[in-house]
């Protein structure tokens, strides 16, 4: 059990860090495919998460001063994050940190500025100070054959 003064503490100077840098962002909550009558070929072939129909996400939600930013490869330049897959094609990895109080499950879709990206680790710090710190990564393909 965490001591009360140091959860209030901790809630204080995140919501001060969330005054200071906290963005608006959207996101669109992901819930599992509850119909056992598909067939698990449904999706045989398809390249990507077959969860990615948009039937199992709710319609976007905004949500204002958010801690989200980027970590690993993606806080470098984007040039640094470019990868050369086929000849004239590339794929540019997404790898974000987005601290809140918002409890969302993971799959969830988080939209900031162009980018749309996944929630793919959650770490529950709630009892503790009151929050929730998420993993998201994605990468978006350009110009890949068909």
């Amino acid at each position: 059990m965490v001591d009360k003064t140091l959860k209030r503490r901790s809630i204080t100077a995140y919501n001060k860090l969330v005054r200071l840098y906290g963005v608006e962002l959207e996101y669109a909550i992901y819930h599992e495919n509850s119909d056992s009558s598909q067939s698990s070929d449904e999706n045989f072939g398809d390249i990507g998460d077959t969860d990615s129909s948009n039937n199992n996400y709710d319609d976007w939600q905004k949500s204002s001063n958010e801690l989200f930013g980027p970590t690993g490869a993606s806080a470098s330049s984007s040039l640094g994050n470019q990868l050369q897959m086929l000849s004239g094609s590339t794929a540019e990895s997404y790898d974000y940190e987005w601290i809140s109080k918002l409890d969302v499950p993971l799959k969830t879709k988080v939209k900031y500025k162009d980018k749309i990206i996944k929630v793919k680790k959650k770490a529950d710090y709630d009892d503790m100070v009151g929050f929730f710190v998420y993993q998201l990564t994605d990468r978006s393909d350009d110009n890949v054959q068909r």
